[in-house]
């Protein structure tokens, strides 16, 4: 049995990111193999069924330091695995004690810039240690920009079960006070020019009253969606376990976003059984079924994503159809592959 020390950056059992499903992650694979789990900060009480330390220290230097004791600690116990979610403090404190150091990281951070030390920081952390992203056309854009020589796919997951939709959406509607023939059309994500929440008000210039555009989560594009029309009904930050009920009301999902890797909203929507509109960025294309890469947009395409919306609507067959594929494509990336593949990280 392999022994992994599991570094995350924030515990938060409410969070309204992608980072809920580490929680869930470590649940699941707790039980076939030895994960310690190091929180940098938590809120709330921490319910994990592993044993964990939260750090103490606030300030930079000494989080850094304490990091790096405990992480010494545990070498000498044996774990000889460190997986880092994200944190540059988490990938040097375990680049220091030894063993094998696996960083994750998904996007396009290439695009955006950094601060001169930061930047500097990052692609020493990405040349040495194993980089864990995917999909593999992703893994090779790392390659490409930062030089990364070694790196592993691991694939995201849903939990299929919790998206699986209870009723129609007319009923789930219902309980949102909606009539049944009102059209939902969802946003879900940072509320951020490069998550694209500020092409969500064009989007919906393009719709009538029989249309209503949900955006949830909170951000710099926030107060300025706000001040747009009636149309849009914004309900901010949402805890990623209360979030299916939406995705199962919402008639179709929308992502137009200027940088994704291969983002979690997508396999939601489509456990749900909610057609999407999506850019055409990062790695979303190798993770859809065949019939939905049609409604891949460039990106920025406004008309593109009303074009594509009033299609999925307008035809009642190619609806269901696409409703019933994304369902059965979902299903190949349930918890157990997810859980399946981390644990292979460490015995390949």
């Amino acid at each position: 049995m392999s022994k992994v020390v599991y570094i995350l950056p924030l515990y938060d059992e409410n969070t309204d990111t992608h980072l809920y499903y580490n929680y869930e992650l470590i649940r699941y694979a707790a039980a076939q193999t030895d994960i310690f789990v190091v929180i940098e900060k938590a809120e709330g009480q921490v319910n994990l069924n592993t044993p964990f330390q939260v750090q103490k220290q606030r300030g930079k230097l000494l989080r850094f330091f304490e990091l790096y004791g405990i992480l010494r600690r545990l070498r000498r116990q044996g774990y000889e695995n460190f997986y880092v979610h994200y944190s540059y403090y988490g990938a040097l404190a375990a680049l220091l004690v030894g063993g094998k150091v696996y960083y994750w990281n998904r996007g396009m951070p290439w695009l955006f810039a950094r601060g001169f030390w930061e930047e500097r920081i990052f692609r020493f952390i990405l040349r040495r240690t194993i980089l864990v992203t995917g999909p593999e056309s992703l893994a090779k854009e790392y390659v490409k920009h930062y030089g990364v020589k070694r790196y592993k796919i691991l694939s995201n997951w849903v939990d299929v079960q919790r998206f699986k939709p209870r009723e129609d959406k007319a009923s789930t509607k219902r309980w949102f006070a909606l009539e049944p023939n009102l059209k939902v059309v969802l946003f879900v994500h940072h509320l951020s020019e490069r998550k694209g929440a500020d092409l969500v008000p064009r989007i919906a210039e393009g719709f009538g009253k029989d249309f209503k555009f949900w955006v949830i989560g909170e951000g710099p594009y926030l107060e300025k969606i706000k001040n747009q029309k009636s149309k849009i009904k914004i309900f901010g930050k949402i805890s990623n376990q209360a979030i299916s009920v939406y995705f199962q009301a919402a008639d179709v999902f929308i992502l137009p976003s200027r940088e994704e890797g291969s983002p979690h909203v997508i396999l939601e929507a489509l456990a749900a059984g909610t057609p999407f509109v999506a850019s055409d960025v990062g790695g979303i294309r190798e993770i859809v079924p065949p019939g939905f890469r049609e409604f891949l947009c460039p990106v920025g395409d406004v008309s593109c994503f009303q074009e594509k919306i009033n299609k999925l609507l307008e035809d009642e067959n190619l609806y269901q159809k696409l409703s019933r594929e994304g369902l059965e494509f979902a299903r190949k990336f349930d918890k157990s592959r997810g859980v399946s593949e981390f644990l292979n990280l460490f015995y390949n």
